[in-house]
């Protein structure tokens, strides 16, 4: 039976030991949590902001609830650089919850910080419905 050693972990062992960016290795799990209550106006294209990634971050992933926003509205989670890259199209039609597992985006680390935004897609979304976003993110 062979043991290999992924990048950071063979970086700690190496002789003399190499630094580890605290964002890789070590780090300090943080939260992003915040809540929007819909007004009926937002629509197709429109973002609604949730937080900031800052440079040296790493995310990781999160959850997102919603109420009944109407047949055929999605949400996705994404930044400037890639609307979805958190988070596809996900039908927000009925209340639920999705879990924001960030194939292509789990791990990204921006060099400078990124707004992170909802797009709204398929229509007008429903007056005074909740949507809350818990993100989680690493940094040192």
């Amino acid at each position: 039976m062979a043991d290999f050693n992924a990048t950071n972990y063979a970086r700690t062992q190496s002789v003399p030991s190499r630094s580890v960016d605290g964002g890789d290795y070590g780090g300090r799990q943080r939260v992003v949590y915040d809540e929007y209550v819909t007004t009926g106006s937002e629509t197709t294209g429109d973002r609604i902001k949730v937080g900031t990634l800052r440079a040296g971050q790493r995310f990781l992933g999160g959850r997102l609830t919603y109420g009944a926003m109407g047949s055929g509205r999605t949400l996705r989670l994404g930044d400037l650089e890639d609307d979805d890259r958190y988070m596809a199209s996900t039908s927000v039609a009925s209340t639920g919850q999705s879990t924001i597992a960030a194939v292509a985006g789990f791990g990204h680390k921006p060099l400078q910080d990124h707004d992170l935004f909802l797009t709204v897609g398929g229509g007008t979304l429903a007056n005074g419905q909740t949507i809350k976003v818990r993100l989680s993110i690493v940094s040192d």
